[in-house]
């Protein structure tokens, strides 16, 4: 079976009185809980937590993830387009800056986004890598934020590696195995561009659409099985697209119901 997550009904942030709103997403690693304080300000705790059989007994793997984190949090703080850090709380959350708005997971796949939507998010990816960090986990639709600022906005930062410039132990292979890493965030940044403004895709942006040759041998041999893995040992919800879709359904179904039913 099982465990069951549990967080506080309410919580102190920054010497406010915050209580518990909802839940904003939880999968197969984490749970992400909005607070709302009386004066009406709005933050996020995100735990770490692996809610699956036996999960508990990698509570202290969980806290080793929330640190790494929360130190790639700091490394990219003042960045456009990342929410504010706050706080740790416990050995395996943090608290952040809410976005309000929608997930490009949420958005409809026929509604349009603002037309310099991708050219703000690869600004957001390229101060990311000129800041030695590989993001690795563009691929999910549940990251990026339509803000209802109408810009981009990105979370989630717990399988990000810190290329650090001062290690020059690894030297010349450490920079090139890096600038191949980050093309993969560049080939998941116009993929989704063309998913979703294909109609503004530039031809150089289509190219750099296409996978290159070591995410494809990636993707065969580790990428694939690891998906067959997960979908063996994923309880039902736990994971993302399963949680979204979940979420779109039950709107639907509200909006189906006739008022006083």
């Amino acid at each position: 079976m099982t465990r069951r997550r549990t967080y506080p009904a309410q919580i102190n942030i920054g010497g406010q009185n915050c209580r518990f709103e909802k839940i904003l997403k939880e999968d197969f690693f984490s749970v992400n809980i909005l607070y709302r304080s009386g004066g009406g300000q709005r933050h996020v705790l995100k735990l770490s937590d692996f809610r699956f059989i036996f999960g508990a007994l990698l509570r202290p793997f969980a806290a080793l993830m929330s640190r790494h984190e929360y130190r790639i949090y700091q490394c990219v703080a003042g960045i456009e387009g990342i929410p504010a850090l706050g706080s740790r709380y416990g050995s395996s959350g943090y608290f952040h800056e809410y976005v309000d708005g929608e997930t490009l997971a949420e958005w409809g796949r026929g509604k349009p986004l603002p037309d310099d939507f991708f050219d703000r998010l690869s600004a957001i990816i390229r101060q990311i890598h000129l800041r030695g960090i590989f993001y690795a986990d563009l691929n999910k639709r549940g990251n990026i934020i339509v803000g209802k600022d109408n810009k981009p906005h990105l979370i989630d930062f717990q399988i990000c590696m810190h290329f650090r410039r001062r290690n020059t132990r690894l030297g010349g292979w450490s920079k090139r195995l890096f600038e191949r890493l980050i093309r993969e965030d560049i080939y998941h940044l116009y993929k989704l561009k063309r998913r979703f403004q294909p109609e503004r895709l530039t031809p150089g942006e289509s190219q750099l659409s296409q996978r290159s040759a070591l995410g494809q041998g990636f993707n065969r041999f580790f990428g694939n099985p690891f998906r067959r893995v997960k979908r063996l040992i994923y309880p039902a919800g736990s994971n993302e697209t399963v949680w979204y879709k979940w979420h779109r359904n039950r709107r639907a179904a509200r909006r189906r119901t006739p008022s006083g039913r």
